[in-house]
């Protein structure tokens, strides 16, 4: 099989609960998981094989049986990733039709979530730093993109009469994203460290609930 096979095979659209390594035993299926996630964190050329089935307690064999690459292992730990993350978003209900409140409800999600799933955000942080280089002709379809997705959900539950009658509300809504973008740029100066992330919550908290505020007396009624 050459390169290009071996393409086609990890950028097909698949199923995870379809991958075949859902027919290992759950907690040897986690143990593995967990370690390639924890590896990985390191970056995607620092990872090594070796340390992913020491950790996880199986043979190089039985990695390999079922991945036939590390680029493959790679691709389908973002899927299920992506899959958890998506599938903890689609939980989310949106009562109040206020844009900027539903934005806010959708941070302290993600934050929660950072908390609930730690190695999985960690994995998350570096391996969409590395996706670029591992697949420069762009991201698989499958992954999905559960921001996105979020995003198209808060729009169209959004009473736009909570703006100003001066004001766009499509402008006003995509100010409110680009500061939330810029806002989400700015965290990265914490990397993939998370325990320095949950060191300074608050202080994140406080700043972006402030940002906010300076946004409801600019843009609201």
């Amino acid at each position: 099989m050459n390169d290009n096979d071996n393409k086609i095979d990890f950028l097909k659209e698949y199923s995870i609960d379809n991958h075949k390594i859902m027919a290992m035993e759950q907690e040897k299926r986690y143990r593995l998981i967990q370690a390639a996630m924890q590896e990985f964190s390191r970056g995607y050329n620092a990872a090594n094989t070796d340390r992913i089935t020491h950790n996880a307690g199986i043979s190089k064999g039985l990695l390999f049986h079922y991945f036939g690459s590390k680029k493959e292992l790679f691709l389908f730990l973002m899927k299920y990733a992506v899959d958890l993350v998506t599938g903890e978003y689609i939980k989310v209900s949106f009562e109040s039709q206020d844009f900027l409140e539903n934005m806010w409800k959708v941070s302290l999600l993600a934050i929660d979530l950072t908390y609930k799933y730690p190695e999985t955000y960690q994995f998350l942080v570096k391996g969409y730093f590395s996706l670029n280089e591992i697949i420069p002709e762009g991201m698989p379809r499958e992954f999905g993109n559960p921001t996105e997705e979020l995003m198209l959900k808060i729009y169209q539950n959004t009473d736009t009469s909570f703006f100003r009658d001066d004001v766009d509300p499509d402008k006003a809504r995509q100010i409110i994203i680009w500061t939330m973008k810029g806002f989400s740029d700015k965290l990265l100066i914490y990397g993939s460290d998370i325990d320095n992330y949950k060191a300074h919550y608050e202080e994140i908290q406080t700043e972006l609930k402030e940002y906010l505020q300076v946004l409801r007396k600019i843009l609201y009624r």
